[in-house]
Formats: structure tokens, sequence, C-alpha cells
């Protein structure tokens, strides 16, 4: 009866824990949503009107301009055109809008596009758009946001402004793009959080909605009153960038994301494996014991899987849909649009290089999962540090070479074999060589690979003249999805975590010495074969 009474208490303490770790799953879960929703909601902001390159555009080649918003289109869903003003610039106000989404309120072009993007200079009905713009710089904002109608549409409008002088008294220039905001409440969190839900729930079994400022319900399923509630502004901007205006027109609205709990199937399945094997234990005091053991083992097992599994899952949507919708944008161009000889070939250079950008995400993803498994997945003989350095340069010879990177190889002759499993430590050494080609600026492309042996060890040391890591995330960079604030380029955050990892496995280690604005070395110690 001890047992028995023990055995009962034991299962329902485990259950409460199990409902416990539901409850963190689906607060996690309803963070990450939010983080994904608010980020690509400021994206177009924050990476295209804020980039330093699109404060350079030539308002004089159209073109050219066309070009770098197709970009912006492939990246962004939800700017239904981008629009640009220059006080002497020869052409007034266009707009570069989505062929694939015509603005409705313009005059509808006569013929089918075969570009993504359709210019369009001075279209009737857009009268309105820059007296609103130029009344934000008697505050002097450098970025402005309100809503207006076009062609009786509600539109949220985002726009960056240029002043001539230092002291920002004349307005120079402007850029901006325009969002359709009932394009956004019908499609736009549709798509989004049916392509970003089910990582950011991890497998588990959740009611996820999105509700507007009214409280009416726009995508998902609603769970009930107990669903955790998260806010966010209906702004494709961020707030947090300085010298930004809001318009009062109307204010901010609040949105909310709602995600409630369900049954985790493998929590259930756990709980009830257990209570089937403390009924079975009550036939005998010895079966009981038995049970109770095989039990108990059963259920930190099952934990420990889920867990395992939760901490793996993380939201890599937007690296992911990057390069493809950049490889479905230039070849929708090339489908739909007669194209000489010397640009398919550029084109065809583009494709490959979103292919292989795409190619390397992933295969940085399974490798985590595989250095990450619990099963001995290595094979380790003697090797010569100069043959895995060479190799590794091979694999970068055409980049390394078309960005022009001053390359610089030292390693003795007679450096001693290292013990490692070729596959992993080509894997390790590729990952740091791409962090310093993607984080190196135009005038600092440099890496030095040397070799040396110290003591037990053989170090193979890499060092760039890149933008460099902070000190105090030095330690945090190693952790899986985390990047520095200093990493503009698109990355999944691996990287480190992989190098890091597999060092570890080799029974080595993995030193990181940086200073901002002057580059990053990489020392990796590995054991030498035979001690």
């Amino acid at each position: 009866a001890t047992l028995l009474g023990f055995g009962y208490r034991a299962t329902r303490e485990w259950q409460r824990s199990s409902e416990m770790l539901i409850a963190r799953d689906t607060e996690e879960s309803a963070d990450l949503l939010l983080t994904a929703v608010t980020r690509d909601m400021r994206g177009a902001h924050s990476r295209v009107l804020a980039n330093r390159d699109w404060g350079e555009l030539s308002l004089e080649s159209l073109t050219d301009t066309s070009d770098q918003v197709a970009t912006a289109f492939a990246r962004y869903p939800y700017p239904e055109s981008f629009f640009s003003w220059a006080r002497n610039g020869p052409h007034g106000l266009v707009f570069f809008n989505r062929s694939n989404r015509f603005p409705a309120w313009m005059p509808q072009p006569t013929e089918e596009h075969r570009y993504p993007v359709a210019l369009v200079t001075n279209p009737p009905g857009a009268e309105a758009l820059r007296p609103k713009v130029e009344a934000f710089s008697a505050g002097r904002f450098r970025y402005a946001t309100f809503d207006m109608t076009l062609g009786g549409q509600p539109y949220q409008v985002v726009a960056r402004l240029v002043y001539a002088d230092s002291l920002q008294e004349q307005l120079d220039s402007v850029i901006g793009f325009t969002v359709n905001l009932d394009w956004v409440r019908k499609s736009y969190f549709s798509d989004i959080l049916s392509q970003v839900a089910p990582l950011a729930t991890r497998g588990n079994a959740l009611d996820i909605a999105v509700f507007d400022d009214k409280g009416r319900r726009i995508w998902g399923r609603d769970g009930g009153r107990h669903a955790l509630v998260r806010e966010f502004p209906l702004m494709f901007l961020d707030p947090s960038v300085s010298m930004v205006a809001l318009g009062s027109d109307p204010a901010v609205r609040t949105w909310t994301i709602r995600a409630s709990q369900s049954t985790d199937s493998a929590l259930v399945g756990a709980a009830q494996g257990a209570d089937e094997a403390l009924l079975a234990a009550g036939a005998a005091a010895l079966t009981l014991a038995l049970g109770l053991i095989l039990a108990i083992r059963a259920v930190r097992a099952g934990v420990a899987l889920t867990a395992m599994r939760s901490d793996f899952v993380s939201s890599v949507t937007h690296e992911l849909k990057t390069p493809l919708a950049n490889i479905r944008a230039m070849a929708d161009t090339l489908a739909r649009r007669p194209i000489g000889g010397e640009t398919v070939r550029d084109y065809a250079e583009l494709l490959m290089q979103e292919a292989r950008r795409l190619t390397r995400l992933v295969d940085n993803l399974l490798a985590y999962a595989r250095v990450t498994d619990v099963t001995d997945i290595y094979s380790f003989e003697p090797i010569a540090p100069a043959e895995l350095i060479d190799d590794v340069l091979q694999n970068f010879h055409h980049p390394l070479s078309e960005r022009e990177f001053e390359v610089e190889v030292d390693i003795p002759v007679d450096l001693p074999l290292v013990k490692a499993d070729r596959t992993a430590m080509m894997l390790a050494l590729d990952n740091l060589v791409d962090n310093a080609i993607r984080y190196s600026p135009e005038h600092r492309r440099f890496i030095r690979v040397t070799a040396r042996r110290e003591g037990r060890h053989v170090v193979i040391e890499m060092q760039d003249r890149g933008v460099g890591i902070a000190p105090d995330e030095l330690s945090i960079v190693r952790r899986k999805f985390t990047r520095g604030r200093m990493a503009k380029a698109d990355g999944s955050g691996l990287g480190l975590a992989i190098v890091s990892r597999i060092v570890s496995d080799h029974k080595g280690t993995l030193v990181l010495e940086s200073e901002l604005g002057k580059g990053t070395t990489a020392k990796v110690y590995l054991p030498i074969a035979g001690d």
C-alpha cells in the first residue's frame, strides 16, 4: 500500500510538471511568433529604407533603381509600391509597382508587364502624398509613417526624408513605400503565420490566432479565454529608430496574437504509459517495484527527448525565404521576358549564387542535428592540417577570387598529424572561412591562415579584418541561432555553434579573439594523433 501510494503521488506530481512544461512551451511559442511577425513587418524599413545603399540611389537611372526594388519586393511581400521624389529630379513623383499586384487606384496598364517592377510617373490620385510627406520635414524627421486613402482603399505610407544640408532645414528627396491595409488583412498574416507557426509551436498542438484592434479574428483558430496574448502595433516601421514621426490619422492600432494551450501528444503518451505501468504493478509487490522503476525510467527518457526536440527547433524562416524569393524573382524574369545571352549568363550566376547560399544554410541545419545526435557519428583518423586547410581554401576559391580577398597561408612542413574526422573538421573550417568572407568590408578583405604546434596540440589560426565582435558577445555567439549586433549580412546563426560543438567533440578548444572594427581571430586547438 505504501508503494502504491508513493507511485500514485509520484505520477501525479510528474503530470503536474508536464502541464507546467506545456505552459512554458506555449509562452515561448507566442514570443517566437511575435518576434517573427514584428521583425518581418519592420524589415522593409530597417533593411531597405535605412540601408546605406538605398540612401545613395540615383533617381536619374530608373532602370538601376527598378532592379533594387525588385529585390526588395522578392524579400518583403507587403510593400505594394516604392516611390521616390527629388527636388531637382527630372521625373517628379515616381512609383515602382509590383507587376503581379498592380495598385488598383492607378490607371491600369494596357499590356502585361514582363518585368517584376512596373514604373509609373506622377499617377493621378497621388497628388496628396507629396505634401503629407513634406509636412514632416518641418520637424526635421528622418523617417515618417502615416495612413491615407488612395482610390478609396486604406494605405499605410512609410517614407525616408533626405535633407540637402547638415542642419536638415531643406528637404532634398524622399524614398518610401506604400502598404495596402486591405491586402494585409486578407493575405499577409495568413501567409507569414502559416509558414512560421509550425516552427514556432515546435510540433505542439497549439491554437494560434491573430485579432485586429476591434477584436475581430483575422487568421487562425481561437482557443478560448485562457489564451496567452501578445500585442503588436500594425506599423510597418521600426519605432526604435531615431528621428521617427508617427502620423495621427488614425492613432497607432494595436493588434494581438493569441496562443492557447492544447495537449502535447508526447507528454500525454508518457503519462498514460506511467499510469498503465503503475496499475499493472499492483498485482504483486515485486511487480509493483519493478513497474515503478521502469515507469520512472520511461518518463525521464520521454521528457528528455521532448526537451531535446524543443531545444533544437527554432524560427529560421526568414533566412530560408530570402534566397528562395530571389531565385523565384529571377526565374520569373527569365521566363517572361526576352533577354540577351550576356544577361542570361549574369542571371544564371546569380541563381547559382543563391542556390549555393540556400544549400549552405540547409547543410548547417542538418550538420547541427548530426553533431548533436546522441549516437557516435565521428570517424577519427590521422590527418595532415595542411591538407585540411588546402581543401577548405579550394572550396572557397571562387568567392575569394571574385571578391578580391588577399589570402596568406603559413603552415610548417614538419607539422604533426592531428586526430580528426575529415568531414566534420572540413565543415568547421568551412564555417570559419565563410564568416570571414561575410563580415569583411570591401576595403579590408584579408584572410590569414596559420598552423603551429603548441605542446600536445596543433593550433589552426584564422584571422580576418572584418567588422569584429563586441567583447560582451564573444561567449554568446557560440550558441545556436545567435548572431552579433554587427552582423548585417544574412545568416542562420549556426556557424560558430557548429564549429564549437565539432571542436569540443574532438577534445579540442575553440578560442575567439576579436576587436570591433579591426577583425576576428579564431584559434582551433586539436590533439596530435598518437598522443
